[in-house]
């Protein structure tokens, strides 16, 4: 709940900041924001300051030594430490506040590039902006494993950096983040409220309109005028792109993170492999594999959504073919869901397991005094035989690292009971089985591959957003899609996934309150896949229903659509000003009769350029100021028709 409240934050905060900030200087709300989040994250080395640090490395308890036999009658049981509510909730806190800058920089920040660029060149920057953020938390974990590889406990000794008694410097980098994101705020807050390129042009607009007589026509609405809370948000809930598009969202949020959340619990228990130490951020994952995906994974996903960013601004794909993607990654992965519940992995059974439940303690084992909290922690007998759930239940009394492979040596009291005495070593891990192996690899290479995909549809979804709604509606729009996943993917979503965790459990060490140390694999399977499925599939078919209310939907201001109908961002209808056309402010042979024409203001700028005479527009300066200052209130004017798509 602490990893998540971040996300919770931005769902009850989402549409309040979204709203307020979009009223003012975005760049100024920005870096308020972030240095908020800042500060949050200076106030995280506040357990460090409380507490007493140089806490005597003896009272640590053994939590990463490796679980061996210790035969000794006399060894009282390790206590386990207090838990303190006061960091627990303090934690929760700050990542709740830290959110706020989520917030800011996902709806103010987005919205703020997409108005100061071309409409082009748009899904290149988009698409920059969220590869960085799904590369951040890759870089973050890469300055927490270091920081937490300097020694940080008491100076009088210095243990191996495997032992149990090692405390990492876990404090050390958020002063380094905390620094370096103010530092930032401020560069972010000296942008103006509109990039000075984007001015000029919305200006060069206004004296092109001006000096050929043209004005334009505002909408008389007042549900497309008013920009108040309420109807700026009836507008987006009356909008079936953005409700669909946000549905689609939701439900897709919901089945990847909870999916992805449960995913080392469900291969633990299905291919017999220990979930990676928490906090490590996979690099020190035993299994090569593994290791390698979680640090590929991010750097994948975020090179397909820089190339799906410039795929779409350099191809200018269509509203229909985007939709049409989307749709079509949203039934692969639904398929690729339903498939996993077919694999298969023929692993041994557990000694001491029994029609799902486990009876650990045998006569190999009585005299270890194994306490019932040791994590899964599989052993494999030498010959491949037998599959025991940790060394210590195995009644290993030694271990040794060989070329990074943990063997260890059974005792006489093992020999007599397996009734081998050839059987005297094991080594650490499954029982090697070519069929789980090939079905291990695979599942890894679709989990990259179905991140991939999913990373694609990012950018083309905010682009739909964006094109459409009203302009001064995006952040709002962004705001109502953080706070619908916020509030639902990672609360009853979360809850619905643990539930199925649950009721999955096969041993929690004896205790109700411990977590689940390992689960039924095909009942864990089957509800995880099934229900992750379901909600990609239901996510298929909203893909499919915005697919078809977008498909003609204009997303580079073309000239109309493929059945005629305008759009929001295609060629603004213009009237000529009879006294400006009086005062013959187009040269006489060039001038038109027709009173009406569309075109936009790069047509008109190409039609003045190829004049042949330099006319002297006899225009007066106060019309000019007050048409310029009447052009600047409405960046991007709305259309007549425009209540079509709303």
């Amino acid at each position: 709940w602490i990893l998540v409240s971040n996300e919770i934050a931005q769902g009850v905060f989402g549409l309040i900041i979204s709203f307020c900030c979009s009223r003012g200087n975005r760049p100024g709300w920005i870096s308020a924001c972030v240095t908020f989040q800042a500060l949050t994250c200076f106030l995280l080395m506040l357990p460090q300051l409380v507490h007493n640090s140089q806490q005597d490395s003896s009272t640590v308890p053994n939590r990463i030594q490796e679980a061996v036999c210790h035969v000794d009658s006399t060894r009282s049981p390790q206590p386990e430490p207090d838990t303190c509510y006061f960091t627990l909730t303090l934690m929760f806190l700050i990542q709740f506040g830290a959110g706020f800058g989520g917030i800011a920089l996902l709806s103010h920040g987005i919205a703020y590039i997409d108005d100061n660029v071309t409409k082009k060149t748009s899904p290149a920057f988009i698409g920059q902006v969220i590869a960085l953020r799904y590369l951040g938390p890759q870089l973050g974990m890469t300055l927490a494993w270091r920081c937490m590889s300097v020694y940080a406990g008491p100076l009088e000794q210095e243990p191996d950096p495997d032992s149990s008694q090692w405390i990492g410097a876990w404090w050390l980098g958020w002063p380094i983040l905390s620094t370096l994101m103010f530092i930032l705020a401020i560069i972010v807050g000296m942008f103006p409220k509109q990039l000075p390129s984007q001015a000029v042009k919305e200006m060069a607009a206004s004296i092109v309109d001006l000096a050929r007589g043209v004005t334009i026509q505002e909408p008389v609405d007042p549900k497309l005028t008013n920009t108040g809370f309420w109807w700026s948000l009836r507008r987006l809930l009356t909008n079936k792109i953005i409700v669909l598009n946000t549905l689609a969202t939701l439900f897709l949020v919901t089945a990847m993170e909870n999916y992805l959340a449960f995913e080392d619990k469900y291969l633990e228990s299905k291919y017999y492999i220990p979930r990676p130490q928490q906090g490590t951020g996979g690099f020190q994952d035993p299994w090569t594999s593994r290791l390698i995906i979680s640090l590929l994974k991010p750097s994948l996903v975020a090179l397909h959504i820089m190339v799906s960013g410039l795929f779409i601004s350099r191809m200018r794909m269509r509203a229909g073919r985007i939709t049409a993607l989307h749709t079509f990654i949203a039934l692969s992965v639904a398929i690729f869901m339903f498939s996993r519940t077919f694999t298969n992995c023929p692993s041994l059974q557990i000694q001491g397991q029994n029609k799902g439940r486990f009876q650990l303690l045998q006569t190999c084992n009585r005299q270890c005094s194994c306490p019932a909290s040791t994590v899964f922690s599989p052993v494999c007998s030498q010959e491949g035989s037998l599959l025991f759930y940790s060394a210590c239940h195995a009644g290993c009394a030694d271990v040794q690292h060989v070329d990074d492979i943990k063997k260890f040596a059974f005792s006489s009291a093992d020999e007599s009971y397996l009734g081998n005495s050839t059987i005297n070593k094991a080594k650490g891990g499954p029982c090697n089985n070519p069929d789980c192996n090939s079905s291990w690899v695979l599942n890894q290479c679709f989990t990259v591959l179905t991140a991939a995909m999913v990373g694609m549809r990012l950018v083309g979804n905010i682009i739909i957003t964006f094109r459409s709604v009203q302009p001064g509606d995006k952040s709002l729009a962004v705001g109502l899609e953080l706070t619908l996943v916020g509030l639902l993917a990672y609360i009853p979503g979360r809850l619905l996934y643990q539930l199925m965790a649950d009721t999955s459990c096969m041993y929690n060490g004896g205790s109700s309150s411990e977590e689940c140390k390992l689960y039924d694999a095909e009942a864990f399977g089957l509800k995880l896949n099934l229900t992750s499925g379901c909600l990609m599939l239901v996510c298929a078919v909203l893909s499919g229903a915005v697919w078809y209310f977008a498909r003609d939907l204009d997303l580079f201001g073309s000239d109309v659509s493929e059945d005629g109908d305008e759009l929001e961002l295609g060629p603004i209808t213009r009237r000529r000003d009879s006294k400006v056309s009086s005062r013959q402010a187009t040269p006489h042979p060039n001038r038109r009769n027709n009173t009406e024409d569309e075109g936009t203001v790069q047509d008109e700028i190409d039609r003045m350029k190829r004049q042949n005479a330099d006319p002297e527009l006899r225009l007066n300066l106060m019309d000019l100021s007050d048409h310029m200052e009447d052009s600047m209130e409405v960046s991007t004017p709305v259309r007549r028709n425009e209540a079509s798509i709303f």
